[in-house]
């Protein structure tokens, strides 16, 4: 069948019904009086049916050019490069385009033309945007095949005189008559868009119509530069509809702005970053869209509609006293606000704000609440101002806590597209760059590739839901600064997590400084998420005695000669902590020089006050970290009954102490399971706590049952310097909720994420810390000139899935239930890790020739995929992996009473990983049982004594 068959059809059936008028008995009068009229008047009636006719076969019909086009009748005649559109305003050559925009038309549209008003704003809109910004213009939305009205169609003739007429000031009522028959014609459009039926098959076709459009003015698939198409009117639903498609061909970030839409509903919002919908309290027509449109009513709170209006991925916004289109529309230039522009530019600022990322709803939402990261911030030593930047500490008694540190800050907006990443405030720095402490330089991404690729797959455009605003006003922490944002990255959610610029962290492994021409500021470029820390600098000492009626200790510094607490005595204050919201302190220095682990010493970290006085804002006990075990576990039945059995035996009666057991798979000697942990080795950290008990026992453990917190990390042996010896550098990869406290979702030390006075859990929760070394999974493999272990490739996984949490996947907030929590979400980045592995193991040829010429890490390897198999059957007992996981959907940030029954189904496919406890115990037995050496590490509220709590152990369920 050929191009023109819609045509040929159209034109048989008008013959066939004129056959039919004009015999019926009952029109003779009609003829006769039609005869009697002059020349032009018949002329008149003439072209109004075939006008009226036209439309009711073009309606018929609309269906028929989509179903041609997905039935293949235009075959190879169907060139796609043919009229790609055109750009608004030429873009200066080697300009890198950080979006692209689409517009789409009304339904007045016939050909790739516009009406003049048309024309005037995307002039205007071009004009007011930067470079960067690419518009395309000149499609055909209402055609699958992007083929006007006015060509190729055999009542091509008809619409081409509507045309004119339309364009002329006399085009009277003909004109007129016509001009109603393309809207009408291009309404059934977009009513076969938005029809259950035939509206999948036109909107890939439309989305095809785009997609070539894109690629023709330079679009790279899987680039992930955003994509915003602007429909108006009818074009509203044309863009809506093609999204879906778009999303899946481009794998790109996409955002719709409708100007007067008629929206149906019925499409995937979800899919969507973000629809900003814009319509006048006068536009009659925009508002059949909720009468008319089923999805769009309250009834069904379960629509795509209604759910993505709920997650904030739709935006109303009022354009004040506007109609639909024409004079008094969103585009006229005559008619003004109350603020002196025309209807016209008030379109052009919003869309031009909305295009680079300022909102028109940009809301701030007042607490009810009080949370705890409100009151601690109450106590001075809590502020980062309370630090000068120039008090030195004595070398041969404090070290830095890393090379370089400093304190993120959110870039306003209006700095943000300069800054292209966030601001940093210089704490520390390498010997070579010692003259930046103290300034604020530039934070950004380094454009490696694989950095670029991970930067791309969690950077999102940020709007709260309703569910997030509800829960800020409960006093829980959400990134509120960055609701609204367009593209947030994972260093603008780190630093945007909390109500203030007051993340301090430390940049790791590789640090690159540069000094670009024309920028006031250095540029320090990173490769990994920084690590938040405690403190800039940190000792070794002994607590003496409190100062009387004070909050000062005297402390006396270990001496590396003598091996003994007989060095240098100071004065150091520990001030006091403040509550949390149920009268709970974080911490206390009572009777710290008490404790039973005095004896051994503590790691103080902090910073001099303005006075000079070193304050103290992190605790670590020494018997703790270093590679000195209080006991030692031979042979894997013995080990596997220790983590079932004993690791939290008799939590109560430990309080105030710590653990350190060693569990070797083999039967030996202590030196020689001691030996198998050398300076260097790394080790996958399982961290579980429990809950706080007691007198003031806490709310979330009133019942007997107590689930914890589960998460992973990275521990490494590394030599401290001030008492020369091994000890464990933990750092944990918190996929954590947003919660009272403050805690970011990320990489925190162990500084910051237990010892930590204010913010940490040392004082006030029982912590298991199993730190698991076997060498098929934590050693690294040398393939060709990389280096890289499954536990370098599940930290990766971790740092994408803590970095969604940060945003909620884009709504702003995330929460625990049955298919999303610590546990379920951190052992899915496991999964995706081992998943990741053994594709690449079995399609990638030259990795299998490597194995072949590499048996001794063949050998490991072998072991790391019998390991893998084990977790998956354990994690996933029902033998498939879920949909989310399997597919890594973006599903964070949906609230459990939303989707309680599904969710509640999910999760149980992988139960296991539903309680922390449960999760830790069955992952690290498979370890043990593959051999692992694993170190469990125990603390039981420890610190100075607090007898009103006590520790709770989570509660043991299954195996």
């Amino acid at each position: 069948m050929n191009a023109v068959h819609e045509d040929l059809v159209g034109i048989g059936l008008i013959v066939l019904l004129g056959v039919a008028f004009f015999s019926s008995a009952s029109s003779t009068l009609l003829l006769r009086a039609y005869k009697a009229l002059g020349t032009m008047w018949q002329l008149a009636i003439d072209l109004v049916g075939i006008g009226f006719v036209a439309f009711i076969f073009a309606g018929l019909l609309s269906p028929l050019e989509a179903l041609g086009w997905w039935a293949g009748w235009y075959g190879d005649r169907l060139d796609t490069t043919v009229a790609p559109g055109t750009l608004v305003e030429p873009i200066p050559t080697k300009t890198k385009i950080v979006r692209y925009a689409v517009y789409l038309d009304g339904i007045a549209q016939t050909n790739f033309q516009y009406l003049p008003e048309v024309d005037v704003f995307l002039n205007e809109l071009a004009a007011v945007l930067p470079d960067d910004i690419l518009i395309i213009k000149g499609l055909m939305p209402y055609s699958v095949i992007n083929r006007p009205l006015t060509q190729g169609r055999m009542l091509s003739f008809l619409w081409r005189l509507a045309d004119r007429l339309q364009a002329s000031k006399s085009g009277g009522i003909i004109g007129a008559l016509l001009l109603v028959a393309i809207l009408l014609r291009n309404l059934t459009v977009v009513a076969v868009s938005a029809d259950g039926r035939y509206g999948p098959i036109y909107n890939q076709g439309t989305a095809q119509v785009i997609y070539n459009s894109l690629l023709g003015h330079g679009y790279e698939p899987g680039s992930k530069i955003p994509i915003t198409l602007i429909g108006y009117s009818g074009g509203g639903q044309i863009a809506m509809g093609a999204v879906t498609y778009l999303k899946q061909a481009l794998a790109a970030p996409i955002d719709v702005i409708s100007i007067a839409g008629v929206i149906s509903g019925n499409n995937n919002v979800l899919k969507l970053e973000h629809l900003h919908h814009l319509v006048g309290d006068q536009d009659l027509v925009e508002r059949a869209g909720p009468i008319f449109f089923p999805k769009r009513w309250q009834l069904f709170f379960l629509s795509y509609w209604n759910r993505a209006k709920r997650r904030g991925k739709i935006s109303m916004t009022s354009l004040g006293p506007v109609g639909h289109n024409g004079a008094g529309g969103p585009l006229d230039p005559n008619k003004f606000l109350p603020d002196d522009r025309s209807y016209l530019q008030q379109t052009v600022d919003l869309v031009a704000g909305i295009l680079q990322g300022k909102s028109p709803l940009a809301q701030t939402t007042s607490r009810n609440k009080t949370s705890n990261y409100e009151l601690y911030q109450q106590a001075a030593f809590n502020q980062p101002s309370y630090y000068p930047l120039d008090r030195s500490v004595d070398p041969q008694l404090y070290r830095p806590v890393a090379c370089w540190m400093g304190r993120l800050i959110l870039p306003a907006f209006e700095q943000r597209r300069f800054v292209k990443g966030v601001l940093f405030e210089v704490h520390h720095t390498d010997p070579a760059h010692q003259h930046l402490v103290g300034q604020i330089v530039n934070l950004r991404w380094s454009d490696d590739p694989k950095v670029q690729a991970y930067v791309r797959t969690v950077t999102k455009d940020l709007h709260f839901s309703d569910e997030a605003r509800y829960s800020l006003r409960q006093g829980i922490i959400h990134p509120n600064r960055l609701d609204r944002w367009q593209q947030v990255d994972p260093l603008e959610s780190l630093a945007g997590a909390r109500p203030h610029d007051d993340v301090i962290v430390m940049l790791r492994d590789r640090v690159e400084v540069r000094t670009n021409a024309g920028d006031d500021r250095p540029t320090i470029i990173i490769w990994r998420e920084p690590v938040q820390i405690t403190g800039r600098f940190y000792g070794l000492v002994k607590f003496l005695s409190p100062l009387e009626n004070s909050d000062r200790f005297r402390v006396v510094h270990f001496n590396r000669t003598s091996g003994c607490f007989d060095g240098v005595e100071e004065i150091v204050c520990l001030p006091q902590v403040m509550a949390d919201r149920e009268g709970i302190f974080p911490s206390t220095s009572r009777d710290i020089e008490k404790s039973p682990l005095n004896s051994s010493g503590w790691y103080i970290y902090g910073a001099k006050d303005s006075a000079g006085m070193f304050v103290v804002q992190s605790l670590a006990p020494r018997a703790l970290l270093r590679l000195q075990p209080d006991r030692v576990v031979f042979g894997k039945n013995a080990a596997l009954n220790y983590i079932q059995k004993e690791t939290w035996r008799n939590a109560v009666a430990q309080k105030s102490k710590t653990s350190s057991v060693l569990l070797f798979p083999q039967e030996g000697k202590n030196e020689q399971a001691i030996a198998q942990w050398q300076e260097g080795d790394r080790a996958l950290l399982v961290h579980v706590y429990g809950g706080i008990g007691g007198s003031q026992r806490e709310k979330a453990a009133q019942t007997p049952i107590f689930f914890g917190h589960f998460a992973y990390g990275v521990a490494q042996v590394v030599r401290e310097p001030l008492a020369d010896e091994l000890q464990f550098d933990i750092k944990y990869c918190q996929v954590y909720t947003h919660n009272t406290d403050g805690l970011i979702a990320g990489t925190l030390a162990w500084n910051r994420y237990m010892g930590d006075r204010s913010f940490g859990w040392l004082g006030t929760r029982p912590v298991a810390d199993i730190l698991i070394k076997l060498d098929a999974f934590t050693k690294e493999y040398e393939f060709q000139e990389m280096k890289r272990s499954a536990l370098d490739i599940s930290i990766e996984q971790l740092e994408v899935m803590m970095a969604r949490y940060r945003i909620g996947d884009g709504t702003g907030g995330t929460y625990v239930g049955p298919a999303h929590s610590c546990s379920q979400d951190s052992n899915q980045a496991l999964y995706a890790a081992l998943k990741k592995i053994s594709i690449a193991v079995t399609f990638d040829s030259e990795m299998q020739d490597w194995l072949a010429q590499n048996p001794e890490q063949a050998q490991r390897f072998d072991r790391l995929m019998k390991l893998g198999k084990y977790i998956r059957r354990k994690l996933l007992p029902f033998g498939t992996a879920r949909a989310d996981w399997h597919n890594n959907e973006n599903t964070l940030g949906i609230s459990p009473e939303e989707d309680a029954l599904s969710g509640l189904l999910i999760g149980l496919g992988s139960w296991r990983t539903m309680l922390p406890r449960l999760a830790s115990e069955t992952v690290t037995k498979l370890f043990i049982e593959q051999g692992a050496s694993v170190w469990v590490l125990r603390t039981n509220q420890v610190g100075g004594y607090d007898s009103n709590i006590a520790p709770i152990a989570p509660t043991p369920i299954g195996w």
